[in-house]
């Protein structure tokens, strides 16, 4: 594929995850039971992912099982046949290290409209606080291209992109 199509197709990607607040994360347990979740996000420039969930929420219990995970973000409004989505193959974690703790925090805060959602200490993410931040490292990122045709049916067909700006 051309490398102008592959930029374009990056360039829209980055462009679905600027305008979404919501992804879809998918965890599960080491036998394999899947469990969904939408989940509010910020990301960095790198393109890492961070949320702040409840530290008992399945979700949340099933990363610390099994850090592998796999995220969606797309406009659900989208019209049949228009929509676009972004995918991700992850490794995700809950955050304990105070200075990734506190990049987070400036990372979510860009983002977070509600005083309720903020995170105003650190205390809030650690030890007693209910909450934890959580971040996902994408190792793999797709984006829809062009279908074919197979056996007279539509067949939508993913390419693999690179967010880094810096390539």
């Amino acid at each position: 594929m051309e490398q102008q199509i592959v930029d374009a197709m990056a360039a829209k990607a980055q462009q679905t995850i600027a305008s979404n607040i919501y992804m879809s994360l998918a965890t599960s347990s080491l036998d394999g039971k899947p469990w969904i979740s939408p989940v509010f996000f910020a990301y960095d420039d790198r393109y890492n992912l961070f949320w702040v969930s409840d530290k008992e929420a399945l979700h949340s219990r099933l990363i610390r099982i099994n850090p592998q995970v796999a995220i969606v973000m797309f406009n659900s409004q989208a019209r049949e046949g228009e929509g676009d989505g972004v995918y991700f193959e992850a490794s995700a974690c809950e955050l304990s290290d105070i200075s990734e703790i506190k990049h987070a925090m400036a990372t979510l805060g860009g983002r977070v409209t509600q005083d309720i959602f903020k995170v105003k200490r650190i205390e809030e993410v650690t030890a007693d606080g209910a909450w934890r931040i959580y971040k996902a490292i994408p190792r793999i990122v797709s984006v829809l291209s062009d279908g074919e045709y197979v056996n007279g049916q539509y067949v939508d067909k993913r390419v693999v992109v690179s967010l880094d700006t810096n390539q």
